[in-house]
């Protein structure tokens, strides 16, 4: 039935009256349906989107009172106005107290005293039963979002698993070095990604991405840099040397990254530490802030700061090989930007000092960087902040 439409329920075992009404209503522009049956007026009213019952009720009729009282009870919210005969202020009370909408005496003394009352009240009939179907259409819709943020929610806690299990151990020794990871995300899904490996050679290979924005589609980014890292160095031959290998991995992801046209980009640091623990060589793509070292007593960022692009952003860019010496008990520190975003807002403090500073007092490793910065006891986060740190084999 559509909202335009007014259709009222007519109730009346008087032939002649149930006529007059019948053509009297439908000639205002309702929809009429007329019966005389107590158990056909119920079915009608099941059946039908009635908004008004107009019931001309003969008290002294059992079938009629009972009518009456099952209309009432079922029907609560279709408004029912009666035509009756009444002999007093009390009878039209007690039909009140009933529930009855509105009675009227026989015989009528203004049909048109009728027809407003009828018109009144199907039109708060209407007005109520379109709310009502709004907020059941807004309840199955909420209903159905629910559902698939449901879904959606248990798609992210997988993807976080599996985002999770492709990332190393978060503490491992390789080659008699120490190296840790910590993770926190601001949303299910990170867009920061850590990874190592020791090579054949038995030198160490690591990096820390972070790529832009956040969520789903950054996330997935994060898992296919870990496959075309493994596929590059599956691939590649040592002929050239450690600085040159860094160079052309770097490049080799900048094209792969580019080939997919996923609008995305990364910034990236990877290093190299040598067989015998003692070198870094390693190439900056764009990441902020730079590693911080700590060796023979002092804590310094690595130089290279703005030395590469991000990757991903532009076709043939090239990647600059840098080189520090470690000592035996050296101590590096990676970190993502986000951690940036969590120092204490002073606008007159340089961010890096401040971190360096955070560092100095806490020790340059994650429990100090998580006890400094109080990490663990933030539920959100405004970025991804990834960690990465590395001990040398005489640390400690």
């Amino acid at each position: 039935m559509e909202s335009d439409v007014s259709q009222l329920l007519l109730i009346t075992d008087e032939s002649l009256v149930s006529r007059q009404m019948l053509a009297h209503y439908e000639c205002l522009h309702y929809q009429v349906l007329a019966t005389k049956e107590p158990l056909q007026a119920l079915q009608l009213l099941a059946d039908n989107p009635v908004h008004l019952i107009l019931f001309f009720y003969h008290p002294k009729l059992a079938s009629q009172t009972a009518l009456l009282q099952d209309m009432l009870d079922k029907f609560e919210e279709i408004p029912l106005l009666l035509v009756t005969e009444v002999t007093t202020a009390l009878d039209v009370t007690r039909l009140l107290s009933l529930g009855v909408t509105s009675v009227f005496s026989l015989p009528l003394e203004s049909q048109s005293v009728l027809d407003r009352c009828v018109a009144r009240h199907v039109r708060h009939a209407k007005l109520f039963f379109d709310n009502r179907r709004y907020r059941q259409q807004l309840e199955q819709t909420n209903q159905k979002l629910n559902d698939s943020l449901a879904e959606l929610e248990r798609d992210q806690q997988a993807g976080r698993l599996m985002q999770q299990r492709l990332m190393p151990p978060v503490e491992t020794r390789r080659n008699g070095l120490t190296i840790q990871r910590h993770m926190q995300s601001s949303l299910y899904l990170s867009g920061d990604f850590v990874d190592h490996m020791s090579l054949s050679d038995g030198s160490v290979l690591f990096y820390l991405a972070d790529v832009s924005g956040h969520g789903a589609s950054s996330a997935i980014l994060t898992i296919l840099l870990k496959s075309l890292t493994r596929g590059i160095l599956a691939d590649k031959q040592f002929e050239h040397g450690q600085s040159v290998f860094l160079e052309e991995i770097m490049s080799r992801l900048n094209e792969e990254i580019l080939d997919f046209d996923v609008d995305k980009h990364l910034t990236m640091f990877m290093g190299l530490i040598s067989p015998d623990g003692l070198t870094l060589n390693y190439c900056v793509g764009g990441h902020y802030p730079m590693p911080v070292l700590y060796q023979e007593q002092q804590l310094t960022y690595l130089t290279g700061l703005g030395s590469s692009f991000p990757l991903g952003l532009f076709e043939g860019a090239e990647y600059k090989s840098l080189q520090q010496s470690l000592a035996p008990n050296f101590s590096l520190l990676l970190c993502s930007d986000g951690i940036l975003e969590v120092l204490p807002n002073q606008q007159d403090r340089d961010q890096e000092a401040m971190l360096l500073d955070i560092l100095q007092a806490n020790g340059c490793h994650i429990a100090g960087l998580v006890s400094g910065l109080q990490l663990d006891q933030r539920q959100q986060l405004p970025d991804d902040i990834a960690v990465l740190s590395i001990e040398g084999a005489g640390h400690g």
